[in-house]
């Protein structure tokens, strides 16, 4: 029998393109064709899509089951790891392929990923997971091996939050989704769903049936819980807003955001931001319409655009540098903050430290809902928090008031100190409470015992709105500067400009 070690090389070099060969096959093509049945691109498909043409470095590609047998039939052994370019920018990625194991994590299979992980830390490369798959692999784990799964990868993230960044898109099932949980940014197709118990699991512990979609259907993720930054229509959608998104920011902490400029003059005036806000308080607008007033043109992208769309969120470019974005949104609750928008404003908080982005806040919120279901909901804690990550994250943060600034949703959305570069225009009003609401709470007796108690309220509050009115703040040094709508865009492009020029370095 002819050894490994007689054979010529001519035969060794076609051994190693066979292999090759049938590692692209991935699980075989009845797997394959399955996988296309559901709607769905192969592991194989989503990395040709996410990677320029002839870029990719594979790592591990013969990695196999260690189970005695399945060697031949298991090649990657479910997940395919590398590196390549996305427009010309280094990453690495690590891709589910369902086709083997179903894209289960074993021991082979974990550590591979855990070395794509190190690879990325240490050489400061973004990372791109392609998920789906069942968690982890059952035959595998249920032992006292599973001592041995390794968490480094997470550890590494914690000490270490920005040497480089994590994008992922959750493309069909996936359980136990600790990567799109510290994802920077993540994203989920329509047809997929993700949640850290399987229905059988989820069964076998209640006894409660329930289908993967009402527990982690991209549904529940992008409406209920907020968990995950977009959903798409399918696989070629994730793919292409991965390479969108990447296109705005750093792979790391220490290369700059892209500088993209599309022609979109920096000194363009808008009069028509004069119009958008109405004369009446109460009535409501739709504060996109000043957003993109403000960027450059077609650059803005929302995320989570049905979870809390009370506060609109997102990036955007400005005379081509990217900014992130939150804003209140007076068409939806009157752009009151509650805690699926508090969640909202502390998740761009880490997009910011991510990203290291500036943070534009477009500032018109009449107060925090005050009722119980929001303090059963831990209203206190979770706006104090989001306060703490606000200070510390180290990046320019910019508020623009342009109505309402009430009670402590105000600070919640902007703050009077050397943090912040804070400008209004003249509609805005910032005060403790909503006029009426004050005169009412303040002047209950007074107003009861008066002759008619509705002219009694309009004259107080009259008076009050006109202290709510931005000139004492600007006066008193509490507003840097209140300026004509129309010169927001140039205004916020010179403040950026310096500001960028003081950011702090990364630890």
């Amino acid at each position: 029998m002819t050894t490994r070690t007689d054979t010529p090389a001519a035969d060794a070099v076609a051994h190693l393109r066979d292999l090759r060969e049938h590692a692209r096959g991935l699980g075989g093509p009845e797997r394959v064709a399955r996988q296309h049945a559901r709607g769905l691109l192969t592991a194989r498909e989503r990395i040709d899509l996410l990677l320029d043409p002839g870029s990719e470095l594979p790592l591990g590609s013969f990695l196999t089951s260690g189970v005695p047998g399945e060697e031949a039939r298991t090649l990657g052994n479910g997940l395919l790891t590398g590196f390549g370019e996305i427009d010309g920018r280094p990453v690495g990625y690590y891709a589910s392929d369902a086709t083997v194991k179903g894209g289960s994590l074993g021991g082979g299979n974990m550590l591979k990923k855990t070395r794509v992980h190190r690879i990325c830390e240490q050489a400061g490369l973004p990372l791109f997971a392609l998920i789906q798959g069942g968690g982890g692999r059952i035959t595998d784990v249920l032992s006292s091996r599973f001592a041995g799964v390794p968490g480094g990868e997470l550890g590494e993230r914690l000490a270490f939050p920005n040497r480089w960044n994590h994008f992922a898109a959750v493309m069909g099932n996936y359980y136990a989704p600790w990567d799109a949980a510290d994802a920077d940014f993540c994203i989920m197709t329509q047809n997929s769903n993700l949640s850290i118990a399987s229905p059988p699991v989820v069964q076998e512990a209640s006894g409660e049936f329930v289908s993967p979609f009402d527990i982690g259907g991209a549904e529940i993720q992008g409406r209920v819980t907020g968990q995950i930054d977009a959903v798409v229509p399918d696989d070629a959608a994730a793919i292409a807003l991965l390479r969108r998104t990447f296109s705005y920011v750093p792979g790391n902490a220490w290369e700059p955001p892209p500088v993209v400029r599309c022609g979109d003059p920096v000194d363009r005036r808008e009069p028509a931001l004069r119009e958008i806000i109405p004369d009446r308080l109460n009535r409501a607008y739709d504060v996109r319409k000043v957003i993109r007033h403000v960027v450059d043109r077609d650059s803005f992208m929302e995320w989570t655009p049905d979870y809390a769309s009370n506060l609109v969120a997102g990036i955007a470019r400005l005379d081509g540098h990217a900014v992130a974005i939150i804003a209140n949104q007076p068409a939806r609750k009157a752009g009151s903050l509650d805690v699926p928008a508090v969640t909202k404003i502390d998740r761009m908080l880490r997009a910011c430290d991510a990203f290291r982005l500036p943070l534009l806040s477009f500032v018109d919120v009449p107060g925090v809902i005050p009722n119980v279901e929001q303090e059963h909901h831990r209203l206190l804690t979770v706006i104090y928090d989001m306060a703490i990550r606000r200070i510390r994250v180290p990046v320019p943060k910019i508020a623009i008031s342009l109505r309402k600034g009430y009670g402590y949703a105000y600070p919640g959305m902007s703050a009077s100190d050397y943090e912040w570069h804070t400008i209004a225009w003249p509609s805005s009003q910032i005060m403790f409470m909503g006029p009426e609401p004050g005169v009412r709470v303040a002047f209950r007796r007074e107003m009861e015992a008066a002759p008619d108690p509705q002219a009694y309220l309009e004259e107080r509050a009259e008076t009050f709105r006109e202290r709510g009115e931005p000139w004492i703040g600007a006066r008193l040094g509490y507003l840097d500067d209140v300026i004509d709508p129309a010169d927001t865009r140039p205004m916020l492009a010179r403040i950026l400009e310096i500001c960028r020029r003081r950011m702090r370095p990364y630890r």
